[in-house]
């Protein structure tokens, strides 16, 4: 029992690493100038918003530590920072100019704002709030895009591979400043198998730990006799 007790202690540790949450924070800067997704002929063509003015968006994906089962949460959290989308317009938090919400209408370009596409259930959404959307590798859209304004949490949808995040607006050119927010969101799974450098301690300590345990027997029984 004691061999098998001190066996467990040493090698456990090495062999399995354990993570200390199964979640973790990214904290990011969305420009005012970036937009939530970017679209070409062959990319999200039927997902065209303003005057293609926009910079491409902030993108989180496995490369952060993020995992994109489907099902999973992400919580988007607005922490500070704020933005303008052009002269005359007040900077605002992620919430947007509440004062100009603009959900399916038209902007003064004429064109649609990214949250044209977005669920009218979760109308309004302002003029420069915080939005965003999954999307694939390549960007292309996964599921609705959505509103974050200061925070919402959204589910992955299949398929998904990243996060995408941007302002809602039309002409991005004369926006200015920026929003910081945090991304929470489950974390990729820790391997579990030994690393290669570990396993010769792993087999040096078991040997010992035999023979150790081989030697006790033997005296063990020697004093029996005796």
């Amino acid at each position: 029992m004691r061999f098998t007790k001190w066996v467990t202690l040493l090698i456990l540790p090495a062999i399995a690493t354990i993570a200390s949450a199964n979640t973790i924070d990214v904290n990011a800067t969305v420009l005012g100038t970036q937009g939530p997704w970017t679209f070409s002929g062959s990319l999200n063509n039927a997902f065209q918003y303003g005057t293609a003015s926009e910079l491409p968006p902030i993108v989180l994906n496995a490369s952060d530590g993020f995992d994109f089962a489907a099902g999973g949460t992400f919580t988007i959290t607005y922490l500070s920072g704020t933005v303008s989308v052009g002269s005359g317009f007040p900077f605002t938090d992620a919430l947007g100019d509440t004062s100009v919400p603009v959900d399916n209408g038209f902007g003064s370009s004429g064109r649609v704002f990214p949250s044209f596409y977005m669920d009218s259930f979760t109308y309004p959404i302002n003029l420069g709030e915080l939005v965003g959307t999954f999307a694939t590798s390549s960007g292309a859209i996964v599921g609705t895009p959505f509103a974050v304004g200061d925070g919402a949490s959204v589910t992955v949808p299949t398929g998904a591979t990243q996060l995408q995040l941007g302002i809602n607006d039309d002409i991005y050119g004369d926006n200015a400043g920026s929003y910081t927010v945090r991304i929470a969101g489950p974390a990729l799974p820790v391997s579990s198998v030994p690393e290669p450098s570990t396993l010769p301690a792993v087999g040096a300590v078991l040997a010992f730990l035999a023979l150790f345990s081989l030697y006790r027997d033997k005296l063990t029984a020697g004093r029996k006799r005796l």
